[in-house]
């Protein structure tokens, strides 16, 4: 796996701003994931990536430019992929340049954490662990990379289920009670809870509250109304509860996230002005 599977650097896109990354040596690729929808250009090309999906690009002429559009909530690695491995990854699935949606990403997390945590141990146990949540990561990648033909033919009520996902995202704001969507489908609570989580890798409560995260977002980048609104308008009982997931899906606070869009705005602006003069 070292020789395989090298960890080169990662952080974190929060913000409008473009971000540039450059390859030495060859074998380096790009990976993207995301918790919330996202639209990104990667080296010009425009993906829309819906909630808890990731995808992987290869480094072209030694560069990869990463240009979210708008506030975003994503992660990227970039990494050193022998051809050996690449090609195992492209054998189980995993096609370069589309998205896969995440399997388990509450276990992505806590690999991502393991991942970005400070240094404290010896630098041999270091790179140990740093090989072992790699290769982790990435059998959660290649399980989630088997394609949507595939997951259809596997999960039972597939089509409803994924229709079913696209309301939840168009219209985040209805009550999502788990109860009336058994009844509508004809199954059992359990057994529901069960295909959704196969389907997807997330559970219908927690996407429900990704697509509510999402459309807060929006409103916040996009009107000026008082947080108790959005938090309304997005289907929150409360604007206790809306913060608080608001805070523990993007790690800051609404007020916050809304300052620090106009103020990336405001740059972007300046910067254009800039360069038209």
């Amino acid at each position: 796996m070292p020789e395989s599977l090298q960890l080169v650097a990662c952080g974190e896109l929060t913000r409008s701003d473009s971000r540039v990354l450059h390859s030495e040596g060859t074998q380096q690729y790009f990976l993207l994931l995301c918790a919330v929808r996202s639209i990104f250009r990667i080296n010009g090309r425009q993906y829309y990536m819906q909630p808890f999906t990731f995808l992987m690009h290869p480094f072209e002429n030694g560069c990869i430019r990463a240009e979210p559009h708008g506030m975003t909530a994503c992660r990227y690695m970039q990494l050193r992929i022998s051809d050996s491995y690449l090609q195992y990854l492209v054998s189980s699935g995993l096609t370069l340049k589309e998205t896969h949606t995440i399997a388990r990403p509450l276990v992505v997390e806590e690999i991502w954490k393991l991942l970005t945590e400070p240094a404290e141990d010896a630098v041999p146990v270091r790179q140990e662990m740093e090989h072992y949540a790699l290769g982790l990561l990435f059998c959660l990648l290649r399980e989630a990379s088997d394609g949507t033909v595939t997951r259809a033919a596997l999960v039972p009520h597939y089509d409803k289920l994924t229709a079913l996902r696209r309301r939840i995202y168009l219209h985040p704001e209805d009550n999502w009670f788990i109860q009336d969507i058994c009844e509508e489908l004809d199954i059992s609570r359990p057994y529901f809870h069960k295909i959704y989580m196969e389907a997807f890798g997330i559970s219908c409560t927690q996407d429900v509250i990704a697509s509510r995260i999402t459309c807060a977002k929006r409103l916040l980048e996009t009107t000026e109304d008082p947080i108790a609104v959005i938090s309304q308008k997005c289907g929150f009982e409360t604007d206790v509860y809306f913060m608080r997931q608001f805070k523990r899906h993007a790690g800051i606070t609404p007020t916050a996230y809304r300052r620090i869009f106009r103020h990336s705005a405001q740059q972007d602006e300046i910067q254009k002005q800039e360069e038209i003069i």
